[in-house]
């Protein structure tokens, strides 16, 4: 049986770059899975949240689950709130939609591009762990989350907060210590 090598060598990259982080593989894979059940289950809860009236953004990281976007109506965000509890392998979910019409695409672009600035700013910081940081920015609102010590999480918080358009910042980190 020949194995193509192109495929061995991005295993053994994959293999090389988990080790890098404090969470094992099977939780980078768990959470790789997970975010597509809850946006499942969020799906099957009510027509609206997969409208156009409805943006949502589903993270997982460790087990952590963020919920971030717009949603027009409170019901409507606890609906999606108990359908991502229901998911195996979720320990905790973090609400935060936000309850208006959903971002333009404008607004959506801008998200983008900020939260590859920071990402960016991350991993050129030798004192900020940018490998084991999710930044996601969702209306100008940046969420950082994590599985990193108190001082790790102030230098990201603090390298963030010199970023040019970022409206507010919400620490969602596991801490080591």
């Amino acid at each position: 049986m020949t194995r193509n090598p192109l495929l061995l060598a991005a295993l053994a990259l994959t293999l090389a770059l988990a080790g890098c982080g404090s969470r094992s593989i099977g939780n980078k894979i768990d959470d790789q899975f997970i975010a597509p059940a809850v946006e499942n289950n969020i799906a099957r809860a009510h027509v609206d949240l997969t409208s156009p009236t409805s943006h949502i953004v589903v993270t997982s990281y460790n087990g952590v689950v963020l919920l971030a976007g717009q949603t027009p109506r409170s019901d409507l965000k606890g609906m999606a709130e108990q359908a991502a509890r229901r998911v195996q392998g979720v320990s905790k979910v973090h609400n935060e939609l936000q309850v208006l019409q959903p971002t333009s695409l404008l607004a959506r672009s801008n998200d983008t591009l900020l939260t590859s600035k920071i990402k960016t700013q991350m991993l050129a910081d030798a004192s900020v762990p940018g490998s084991r940081i999710k930044v996601i920015t969702e209306n100008g609102i940046v969420y950082l989350l994590g599985l990193v010590s108190r001082q790790e999480a102030n230098q990201a918080t603090a390298l963030v907060q010199g970023v040019s358009g970022v409206q507010k910042i919400v620490k969602l980190f596991q801490y080591t210590n």
